[in-house]
């Protein structure tokens, strides 16, 4: 069973039958109207759509980087892949954080692990950068309201699963994989209040062009990431029964017993149960787990012990919501 899908119906495939017609596949306005549109999703200042959540990332990795050089990234290991290899491709220090019960960034472990390497911070040598997944849905993560200790940490907020964050931070990247709450056939999006980060992250999604007069000059970095016209129209129409289809999975949650807290904001993208059977129930409704452990995997390869990540994992049942159970 998926743990999540996308259904339009015919006269909602009108307006993408528009844009196949008109030739506008890459370019046209309906990345700048949806960009416009999501704004009082991520409530950020300035949003911009990419062709995936993984460039997204990405794009903000190498804007760190250039920013404030290697940077030390503390982030989950229950997650997905894209986030946490960008970081490290550009040479940022990846800090495997352990989770609280409810399987979210444990801000305790974090200030545990930064108290080792504070000194690495307190010079301003180093920036430490807060990467915590929304993961399920939710909106928010208790303690990253008023982070201790006056590091001047950045935080960059995986909102995958989350199209409607309230958790305090400097940027945020969304997923509009088919699979999720507001899909296309793929997409992304950052979202921040940081004018000058904006202007890179525009400029780094279309080859690190700027326009001049008639032709263009390449000024920094950049690669293929922009989202395209057909993308933007579908996330549009998935962007304008989000919350129809909220109400749905909202009402599946609350039929639901011994599942994991979700907040008021929450996109309810699945609902978590803990289970000593999990893994016998997953098998017998061909549910997957969300995710492997990254510390665990032969890319990442870390001997790091984060033992409520690996007391958890296996207890997990993720349980889809867009339908009934």
């Amino acid at each position: 069973m998926k743990v999540f899908e996308s259904k339009f119906t015919k006269e909602e495939l009108d307006p993408i039958n528009e844009v196949i017609k008109a030739g506008q596949l890459g370019f046209g306005p309906n990345v700048l109207e949806f960009e416009k549109q999501f704004q009082p999703f991520s409530n950020k200042k300035h949003n911009v759509a990419t062709n995936s959540a993984s460039a997204a990332a990405f794009i903000i990795f190498a804007y760190l980087k250039e920013k404030y050089g290697v940077c030390d990234v503390y982030t989950p290991s229950l997650g997905f892949t894209s986030p946490a290899w960008a970081a490290q491709h550009f040479g940022h220090n990846i800090i495997w954080v352990d989770i609280n019960d409810n399987l979210l960034f444990d801000i305790n472990d974090y200030y545990n692990k930064r108290r080792l390497r504070c000194e690495r911070y307190s010079d301003g040598g180093i920036t430490p950068v807060l990467m915590p997944v929304l993961y399920g849905g939710v909106s928010d993560i208790p303690g990253f309201d008023n982070i201790e200790g006056g590091y001047n940490e950045i935080v960059v907020a995986d909102s995958a699963h989350c199209v409607t964050p309230t958790i305090k931070c400097d940027f945020s990247f969304f997923s509009f994989h088919p699979y999720k709450p507001i899909c296309s056939s793929d997409g992304g999006m950052i979202s921040t209040d940081d004018l000058e980060a904006t202007d890179y992250f525009r400029n780094y999604r279309n080859f690190g062009r700027q326009n001049v007069n008639d032709s263009y000059d390449i000024t920094q970095e950049g690669f293929k990431f922009y989202m395209n016209n057909l993308n933007a129209t579908i996330a549009l129409i998935s962007l304008d029964k989000y919350n129809t289809d909220l109400d749905v999975r909202k009402l599946n949650y609350f039929k639901l017993d011994n599942v994991l807290p979700h907040d008021d904001n929450s996109s309810y993208y699945f609902a978590t149960r803990l289970s000593d059977s999990a893994n016998k129930f997953n098998k017998s409704h061909q549910l997957a787990r969300h995710y492997p452990l990254l510390h665990k995997t032969k890319y990442f390869n870390s001997y790091i012990k984060l033992p409520n990540t690996e007391l958890l994992h296996p207890q997990i049942i993720n349980l889809p919501l867009y339908t009934k159970i």
